[in-house]
């Protein structure tokens, strides 16, 4: 697996260093390089407009949220935090010539005070929140084959953008929601997702409209394997780290259509190599090399009136050994409405919950970190588009055992957050 894994990043060096290293506009945009939710929308940018002719698409978002825990949790009290994101895509055939290339690079500013520093939960409040810092996010170059549907990727990339996720859970903002709280729990130092990054390469197969087959291979860890903190230990992004063992993640996807659209994932991963120390046999104490995760997503809508409104669920399972990964079990589920206030099309309201169980093995060592056999979360929020690029989301959350822990008590958030998109 170690020479499987040097071949692959040996082969992406080597076609970055050709001048190829490129990314995600898969599909054309429109020549005044607007995106489809922009604050720019309508306005006459010559500047813009001829930068996206030329193959270049490039844009600035601003997300900030306010959040307060009324109750339980390890403290009390409000915090603010924010995130400033800035994108640049490059279309090789249009600047090039080079059919089928693409670069994608993005960065981070994030600032502020998350709100988990006072709910202590396993599951982050928000999936924004993190060490202050400016960071290098992705940077990939991607190449498309017979007619679009092989598309090889290679660079730094966040496989939470690709893999275990679902359309629908992305309307909600605790973190568990996207990025599993089972993989983050159980994937040396998170794994390669926000807000940090992994050397890797990524196939994405698609023979029909309906059926997507990917499969990813990353560095072992997206920062030092041993750091205490490993958003501080890979502080700006760029720890371009190889030979921490293999992370390697394949998923298939089906769409379908009978009426209601849905679609059904089926997945795993296995982590290989893993550093000394960072797995180990709850029961015999013995180091392990490895771990491993199965998982499966249904997104589907249930009703729909027209263009505007519809009604859509999902839910997501995964599991891990029990004798050596810290969260064996994990579910969520959720419900969606949308365009349900009259004149107001684009906003949605939702609720959901998640549930990671502790594995029994992990609370039976010596030392146990944990004290209780799960944590739960339930959000419930309402996302308003004041304008074009311009969103309001109030939420709520309550959380079951923060930090699976008896020390703390259970939890009651309330937030609110504003993103404009440029």
């Amino acid at each position: 697996m170690r020479s499987l894994f040097r071949v692959g990043a040996l082969s992406a060096m080597g076609l970055m260093s050709l001048g190829a290293a490129a990314g995600a506009w898969a599909e054309d945009k429109p020549v005044t390089g607007v995106p489809e939710d922009s604050i720019a929308i309508g306005w006459n940018d010559p500047v813009r407009a001829s930068f996206a002719q030329r193959g270049i698409q490039y844009g600035v978002n601003y997300t900030g949220e306010y959040y307060n825990v009324t109750s339980g949790g390890v403290s009390r009290g409000s915090t603010y935090n924010g995130l400033v994101e800035t994108y640049v895509d490059l279309d090789l055939e249009k600047m090039l010539g080079w059919k089928g290339g693409t670069i994608h690079a993005n960065a981070y500013y994030v600032h502020g005070i998350g709100p988990t520093t006072n709910t202590g939960s396993l599951f982050a409040v928000s999936n924004l929140e993190g060490f202050e810092t400016v960071r290098l996010d992705e940077l990939w170059f991607e190449q498309a084959l017979l007619d679009d549907k092989l598309k090889l990727k290679f660079g730094a990339i966040a496989a939470d953008t690709e893999f275990f996720v679902s359309d629908t859970a992305g309307a909600f903002l605790n973190g568990t929601f996207g990025w599993a709280g089972i993989l983050a729990t159980n994937m040396v130092q998170g794994g390669p997702a926000y807000p940090l990054t992994s050397m890797g390469a990524r196939a994405q197969f698609a023979p029909t409209d309906n059926l997507t087959i990917l499969a990813g291979i990353f560095n072992g860890s997206p920062a030092d394997p041993n750091a205490d903190d490993a958003q501080k230990s890979n502080r700006h992004g760029t720890d371009f780290r190889f030979g921490d063992g293999a992370l390697l993640i394949v998923e298939g996807a089906f769409k379908y259509d009978v009426g209601l659209a849905g679609t059904v994932k089926v997945g795993g991963w296995r982590q290989f190599d893993a550093p000394d120390g960072i797995y180990q046999n709850f029961k015999t104490g013995n180091p392990v090399s490895q771990d491993s995760g199965l998982y499966a997503i249904v997104d589907q809508q249930i009703w729909k009136n027209g263009d505007d409104q519809s009604v859509s669920i999902f839910g997501r399972v995964s599991g891990s050994p029990t004798n050596h990964s810290v969260m064996d079990m994990y579910f969520d589920t959720g419900i969606l409405f949308s365009g349900f206030v009259p004149g107001r099309t684009k906003d949605t309201f939702g609720a959901a919950f998640g549930w990671g169980q502790i594995s029994s093995d992990a609370l039976q060592i010596d030392e146990p970190e944990f004290s209780r056999t799960y944590e739960s979360v339930l959000e419930i929020n309402y996302a308003a588009q004041i304008c074009d690029g311009i969103t309001l989301t109030p939420d709520f959350q309550y959380f079951w055992n923060p930090g699976a822990v008896t020390e703390v008590s259970h939890a009651t958030v309330f937030g609110a957050r504003a993103k404009v998109s440029y």
